[in-house]
């Protein structure tokens, strides 16, 4: 099988994972893969699933010992480290046209080159934004897939503002409401004291926004309501997201439409980020949960006034 969305040779891609279970699903399949404990170099073209944040530094140690690579790096321990969750996010790799994300990156970045005034509407949402003079965005096109690289799987899907550090201003400023169809929960960092009544918490809202969808709505960057079948969970954000609690942290348009008809929202996975639309973010995913809210179908588009 050929893969001609991707702009690597695919079929040549090694699976590589510190889960042998996972790889065991994947050589069943057809793939070519290796245990990351057994390799001093990286193959010159590679996907990588991450389970723990060990495999995660030693994936990058190895990246930089080996000269010649084209490396897309899935960081699934942040988010769920399951082997069906592995499984999930690359059968959604298959399934994306990364030339085609890639042209809509740019498309993205020329729009915020114009203008600093957005509308986010369609599906049921309604909200504007506001881009900061001098602000770049976090973005990929072509040319940064020519040479050697290893990128994680998000930057070739999305564009996107970070506000990481509170001790600065924010890039962005969002207002309005959001119809959200879909959250996903990140934490790179273990707590030193693991709290499972928050981490069940999160997974039952997690599965309630994937059946009921939810409407977030958001003042000056601030979350003032996330309302899931007529509860408001905004206290459990607050204390989920740690010291920078329910003020944005992210602003992000997604470019990867080939997934909307086969997403699960029911699952944590990284892959679902990119879904074409718009997300927008709290915590910084180390002090506390980072928890996206993935708005499929929004428009992102300038302000009348800017687009005349």
């Amino acid at each position: 099988m050929t893969y001609k969305t991707l702009p690597f040779n695919f079929t040549d891609m090694r699976i590589i994972s510190d889960s042998i279970d996972f790889l065991h699903q994947c050589k069943a399949d057809g793939f070519t893969t290796q245990a990351l404990n057994q390799i001093e170099y990286l193959p010159e073209q590679s996907l990588i699933f991450s389970f723990c944040n060990e495999a995660a530094r030693r994936t990058f140690e190895i990246a930089k010992l080996t000269p010649a690579k084209q490396s897309i790096f899935c960081a699934v321990h942040v988010f769920e480290a399951s082997v069906e969750s592995a499984r999930y996010g690359l059968d959604l790799i298959l399934k994306s046209d990364f030339l085609c994300a890639l042209q809509k990156q740019r498309s993205v970045l020329e729009k915020l080159d114009k203008h600093r005034h957005f509308n986010l509407h369609g599906g049921c949402s309604e909200a504007s934004v506001m881009i900061s003079e001098h602000t770049t965005p976090y973005a990929m096109i072509e040319e940064d897939i020519t040479k050697n690289f290893i990128h994680s799987v998000a930057e070739f899907f999305e564009v996107h503002y970070a506000h990481m550090n509170a001790s600065v201003p924010c890039p962005f400023q969002v207002n309005g409401y959001l119809s959200v169809s879909g959250i996903l929960t990140v934490l790179r960092k273990a707590p030193l004291i693991k709290d499972h009544a928050m981490k069940i918490a999160l997974e039952q809202l997690t599965q309630a926004v994937a059946l009921h969808t939810a409407r977030l709505t958001v003042k000056n960057n601030i979350i003032t309501s996330f309302v899931v079948n007529h509860i408001d969970h905004t206290e459990l954000l607050k204390c989920a997201a740690g010291p920078r609690g329910l003020a944005l942290t992210e602003f992000a348009v997604g470019v990867n439409e080939s997934i909307a008809p086969v997403i699960d929202y029911r699952i944590n996975s990284q892959m679902n980020e990119g879904i074409s639309g718009v997300h927008v973010a709290i915590g910084d995913g180390s002090s506390g949960y980072h928890i996206d809210f993935l708005s499929p179908g929004v428009d992102f588009s300038p302000t009348e006034a800017e687009g005349t």
